[in-house]
């Protein structure tokens, strides 16, 4: 299992933990019955994964008072984002938001429904 304050080479912000290794999905799991978690499927070769990256660090100060973001890059980590797929049974897409409370997914979204305030409107929701 491995945990980074940053997610290297995927943002210049600190404010992802990565996904980089199976055994996180079970501690994201884990974490979610005392705080939100978001997951963020992200592909560095994709220009929308690029927007809304951008979109969620907007507000990442708001999202991060809520929930633990964690961000997994869909290329590199294939294996990865390929299990979140089926553990949480949330079609893969990308970009993605997966919001994650008790252990059950309770919202998630992709493309152009990744925007910043409607997350943190989920959020407030939970």
């Amino acid at each position: 299992m491995s945990f980074s304050d940053s997610a290297r080479n995927e943002s210049s912000n600190t404010i992802w933990n990565r996904i980089s290794g199976l055994g996180v999905i079970k501690t994201v799991l884990q974490n979610s019955n005392d705080k939100p978690q978001l997951i963020y499927k992200h592909s560095h070769r994709c220009s929308i994964c690029f927007l809304a990256k951008e979109e969620l660090e907007k507000v990442a100060e708001e999202l991060n008072s809520i929930a633990d973001l964690y961000i997994v890059n869909v290329i590199n980590q294939r294996e990865v984002s390929n299990s979140i797929a089926s553990k949480l049974e949330v079609r893969h897409e990308s970009p993605q938001v997966i919001i994650l409370k008790n252990k059950k997914v309770v919202w998630n979204g992709s493309h152009w429904s990744v925007k910043g305030k409607e997350i943190l409107k989920q959020l407030d929701n939970i």
